[in-house]
């Protein structure tokens, strides 16, 4: 639980399986390979920072900073700001679509 009150691993376990579809759905529009998906969840999702990640997947903070630039090459976005946004909307519009 954080400072504010907010039981984080709760919320965390009943995010993570209603988006796992929509993140799917994300990295196969924009081809995203299987290691572009995993550094997209850890940082968009999950918050790490490129530190972070790197410790946690064994890779350079370089190639964690190569791989959120290939993924924004392949959506033509620029920054982590946009790339936050249109995962977000297509999460949203994923689940909007399955609750109809």
């Amino acid at each position: 639980m954080n400072h504010k009150g907010i039981d984080t691993e709760a919320l965390h376990d009943f995010l993570i399986p209603r988006l796992d579809p929509a993140l799917q759905g994300f990295s196969t529009l924009y081809r995203l390979t299987q290691r572009e998906t995993e550094i997209l969840i850890l940082s968009v999702v999950h918050g790490l920072s490129n530190r972070e990640i790197s410790e946690k997947c064994v890779i350079s903070e370089k190639t964690v900073k190569n791989h959120l630039a290939n993924i924004m090459n392949k959506i033509g976005i620029r920054s982590m700001r946009k790339l936050f946004s249109l995962l977000l909307y297509h999460v949203l519009s994923s689940h909007e679509k399955s609750s109809r």
